[in-house]
């Protein structure tokens, strides 16, 4: 009997010392020199696995992490039609990644559903200044840092040098009134004058362009669905409505309704279809690398055209680095991961190698690339205009609404006025 409760006692001491240790795990790693793990998920696209220019430069970027801190990155790739639910599910059973790279509209979601760390006492404000001011503001959720903002875009006017200058065209369209009639004169049977997303979160992203250049607002102070009234709803009435005439016109092609992604316009683009389209900062790359050097070299980019009353815009997308770690060990390792890949020099290499646009100032100043480049420099002056989507848990359900109304109306399947009350309903019912 005495043999058995000592059996059991030393067991118990034996188990409690186990979960002691376990819990210092992470100390002692330090102190022994042993390797801090740290799990990453990300699209392939963000990681050395990607089969393209990025894939070399970021097992470059990454091995040097790896060396210099004495971290083990153990890579799991989520392909992004995925990402979002796994992460979110993964948040809510309390066993995220440590780190991930993820779409930056998904924040506010993520920090609703919990667990994504507030990094801000370690990301210093003289760093934060070298970023564009949307991009600081775009990974902030009252007053908490939630990550950094690793690569962007901008959405703008694309347009063909040479076919505008035969019309006679010696600029760009800057007014939607010069945009349309420059539309009808580019206007043939083997190219449209314009071409544009009409649904889905690309669709979105064009209007809300022309939204923003019109001061709307998507939500009030209180987080509540604002479209559908007042000056808001005027704004969109005029999209809508300026949207419908350039589809009824046949300016732009039938199918833009079905786009869901700036991407889906490319196969035309590259075929010649277009004399002028509406795009996003990657789609340069996709230009030089499909067409010929000749045809490729006569697009140029500009800021999109204003609505009367309206003021410049554009719209900037991208990825967050996020950490959900909160072992201070650990937290401290994947922060500095992070730092490490979005530092000037690895956010510019980056940057370059993915056809994306860095979010840093100072680089479209310093580096060879970004500050010569006839297109990134024009880059450079036209994301100050940008600003992001907002960080609301409704953003998500308001885009689907607001693209389905969009839709409505241009099919003649209903009015604009019951199009966009019936998408209100649709966001109050879902949120």
């Amino acid at each position: 009997m005495v043999s058995r409760m000592f059996v059991g006692i030393f067991l118990i001491c034996l188990s409690a010392l186990l979960a002691f240790g376990g819990g210092q795990q992470e100390k002692q790693q330090t102190e022994t020199g042993e390797k801090v793990v740290l799990t990453v998920w990300a699209d392939s696209f963000f990681t050395p696995k990607w089969q393209g220019r990025q894939g070399p430069v970021l097992d470059a970027v990454w091995r040097d992490f790896e060396a210099k801190e004495n971290v083990k990155l153990e890579l799991q790739l989520v392909p992004y039609p995925d990402f979002q639910a796994k992460l979110l599910t993964a948040l809510s059973a309390g066993n995220p990644p440590d780190v991930a790279i993820a779409d930056q509209y998904w924040l506010a979601s993520m920090v609703n559903t919990g667990g994504v760390e507030d990094i801000g006492a370690a990301w210093p404000q003289r760093d934060r200044e070298d970023f564009f001011n949307w991009s600081v503001e775009g990974v902030m959720v009252e007053g908490k840092v939630y990550g950094i903002w690793y690569s962007t875009d901008a959405r703008v006017l694309y347009f063909r040098k040479d076919i505008l200058a035969e019309k006679g065209f010696m600029e760009p369209p800057k007014t939607w009134q010069e945009l349309y009639g420059a539309a009808q004169k580019l206007n043939s049977t083997d190219q449209y004058g314009l071409g544009m997303v009409l649904s889905g979160e690309g669709g979105m992203c064009t209007l809300l362009i022309d939204y923003w250049s019109l001061d709307g607002g998507l939500v009030d102070s209180k987080g509540k669905p604002a479209f559908n009234s007042g000056a808001n709803k005027e704004a969109l009435t005029k999209i809508f409505e300026f949207d419908k005439m350039l589809y009824d016109e046949k300016l732009i092609p039938s199918d833009s309704v079905t786009y869901m992604s700036e991407n889906d316009m490319n196969p035309r683009i590259f075929a010649g279809g277009y004399a002028m389209f509406f795009g996003g900062g990657w789609q340069i790359g996709n230009i030089q690398d499909n067409m010929n050097p000749q045809a490729a070299a006569q697009w140029d980019i500009h800021l999109r055209p204003q609505p009367a009353g309206g003021k410049p815009s554009s719209l900037a997308g991208g990825f967050d680095l996020n950490v959900f770690v909160s072992d201070p060990v650990k937290k401290d390792k994947a922060v500095k991961f992070i730092r490490h890949l979005s530092d000037p020099v690895n956010g510019a290499k980056f940057a370059a190698a993915s056809r994306g646009l860095p979010v840093r100032k100072s680089v479209y100043q310093t580096d060879s690339f970004f500050s010569t480049d006839p297109y990134m420099i024009k880059y450079g002056q036209i994301l100050p205009y940008a600003k992001t989507r907002p960080n609301s848990v409704i953003y998500p359900i308001i885009s689907d609404s607001v693209m389905k109304a969009m839709g409505e109306y241009i099919s003649g399947e209903k009015s604009i006025e019951q199009a966009l009350s019936d998408a209100e309903k649709r966001v109050l019912t879902q949120q």
